[in-house]
């Protein structure tokens, strides 16, 4: 990952940190999940679940789409 990268990321991490604490110090209630009453909860919880769609697309997904080598080779 280049730096460029990285420092966009962390920017966009860093922004949506601070949003996420300025709403937990809000003190705006809403009904939801046990994640909305911990800080920076929704953040970790987004991360968790991108995290696991990656995982699942680079292990199940491979496994399932990948091809041999010479799997064209003998096809007429």
């Amino acid at each position: 990952m280049s730096r460029r990268t990285a420092a966009g990321l962390g920017v966009v991490i860093a922004a949506l940190s601070a949003l996420d604490v300025l709403g937990f110090l809000s003190g705006s209630e809403h009904h939801g999940g046990f994640w909305n009453s911990v800080p920076l909860g929704d953040l970790a919880l987004g991360v968790l679940g991108a995290g696991v769609l990656v995982w699942f697309a680079k292990r199940i997904l491979k496994r399932l789409l990948s091809r041999p080598e010479s799997y064209y080779d003998g096809a007429n």
